[in-house]
């Protein structure tokens, strides 16, 4: 009797189980269907991410000079990574905050970018984004792709879930210093011009411009060296860019610096200057030249002087990861004004000097040593200050402006860099200094300074993944 029920019971037992298990059966495959199409579903979501990380950093190659290409090219990018891509695209003003206060460091706008009003700014402690129109005088450095995806499911139709959606992601890029100090590491000869013809004013202003780019850059990756138009004398003395009475001296009588700032009070804030450095003290004691206007032979001394040709000192400095970008910022007011100079030659091979009455001659030496100097790896930036923007070279000859823009180096697109305007009036200066290229031009000193920031900032023209405050 006992066996029996024992059986009995035992069989109920089994029969619950399959009925049970039954019942579960449809709970089990639904778990596993959904397993398999949420995997699918996380795996779509981080191919869409990297899809716009791709189309955020192609449309930021394009800024600030061309929106509407840098618009289009993140579109296509994106349909590029995933064909099913619809990014909607904006863009920002990326520049540094005031660090605790988290407000806009308004003196790097413009020179930065330009959104053409602060509002709607997030800040972080380190950055600020303000949101920015492409057009007029506004310059947008910083672009945002954002998409999101419908996923068909493969499985979790059998329990009537038939797609999933990604959520709303988003990508931010910026080009150059992206409002904190420039990153990349860069041996750069600042040459300026402080012939008789820039007034005191305007070269104080130059002055404030140059050392509020040094502010802007990181002293341990940019080492700078600074050159003079007229020369400076061979023993100045205790102003190291005392200029030259005689025609003689060096071009070049900084050699490269680091030591050019000092540590931010917060981080992420300006680093005030080094007022023991060499590089500000002969910026602090830069005086007026009574020597003319030379082109050609600056910019041969200061290509060799950064190629090593003779021997710099950058072998004293410490080493940096990565490759330093070349580079010379030359800056000059008007046209040449040279002394004829024997056996003038444009190779960078020697030390030879250049200079000729002939202004048409001098402009065309200063092409055919810039040409040297791009050939030989070297990025140039002309700056066209005062009467170099309406100047010619010689009576008849070739507007300044032009022979300055022909001797800049192609944009980051290939494109050779061209006097767009005659940068008479302030709409047209932004115009020209926005377009994107290695050309710039200034009509007083207060406007010199965001132009050395832009140049910089064009020098380090890589783009990078960034993230906007929220």
């Amino acid at each position: 009797m006992n066996d029996r029920k024992k059986l009995r019971k035992a069989s109920r037992e089994r029969g619950a189980a399959t009925v049970i298990f039954a019942m579960m059966v449809p709970v089990l495959f639904g778990a596993l269907a959904m397993g398999l199409d949420v995997s699918r579903l996380v795996y779509e979501r981080q191919h869409l991410s990297n899809a716009l990380d791709a189309a955020a950093l192609a449309g930021a190659a394009y800024l600030p000079g061309d929106p509407v290409a840098a618009r289009n090219a993140a579109a296509s990018f994106a349909r590029a990574n995933d064909p099913a891509a619809a990014p909607a695209v904006t863009f920002w003003c990326v520049v540094a905050s005031t660090g605790a206060g988290r407000t806009v460091l308004s003196s790097q706008i413009p020179s930065v970018c330009n959104p053409g009003t602060i509002a709607g700014a997030r800040c972080s402690e380190t950055i600020c984004a303000i949101p920015c129109i492409p057009g007029g005088s506004n310059a947008c450095n910083s672009i945002t792709v954002t998409d999101d995806k419908d996923v068909a499911f493969n499985f979790a139709p059998v329990i009537g879930i038939n797609t999933g959606n990604t959520g709303s992601l988003a990508s931010d890029a910026c080009k150059g210093s992206c409002g904190s100090q420039i990153p990349n590491p860069m041996d750069i000869a600042i040459v300026a011009d402080r012939t008789g013809s820039m007034s005191t004013a305007n070269r104080d202003l130059m002055v404030a411009g140059i050392k509020s780019t040094l502010q802007t850059m990181t002293r341990d990756q940019q080492y700078v060296a600074l050159g003079t138009i007229h020369r400076s004398k061979a023993s100045p003395g205790s102003c190291i860019t005392t200029p030259s009475t005689d025609n003689t001296g060096p071009w070049i009588p900084v050699p490269f610096s680091n030591d050019y700032t000092q540590n931010p009070a917060i981080p992420g804030g300006t680093p005030p200057l080094n007022t023991s450095s060499t590089l500000v003290k002969a910026l602090t004691c830069l005086s007026a030249s009574s020597g003319g206007t030379y082109l050609a032979a600056p910019l041969k001394a200061a290509s060799r002087y950064v190629l090593g040709m003779p021997s710099n000192n950058l072998g004293s400095l410490p080493s940096r990861a990565g490759t330093a970008r070349k580079a010379i910022i030359l800056e000059t007011d008007g046209q040449p004004n040279e002394q004829n100079v024997a056996g003038s030659d444009n190779s960078l091979n020697n030390a030879n000097d250049i200079g000729t009455t002939n202004a048409s001659a001098a402009c065309n030496n200063l092409n055919a040593v810039a040409t040297n100097a791009k050939a030989a790896g070297l990025l140039i930036v002309t700056v066209a200050f005062g009467d170099a923007t309406t100047a010619q070279c010689g009576s008849g000859g070739a507007f300044v402006r032009n022979v300055l823009a022909t001797a800049a180096s192609k944009d980051s697109h290939g494109l050779a860099s061209d006097a767009d305007n005659d940068c008479s009036t302030a709409a047209l200066r932004t115009t020209e200094n926005s377009d994107g290229d290695f050309f710039f031009c200034a009509a007083s000193g207060s406007e010199l300074g965001p132009i050395f920031v832009s140049a910089v900032n064009a020098i380090s023209s890589n783009s990078r993944l960034i993230r906007i405050p929220s």
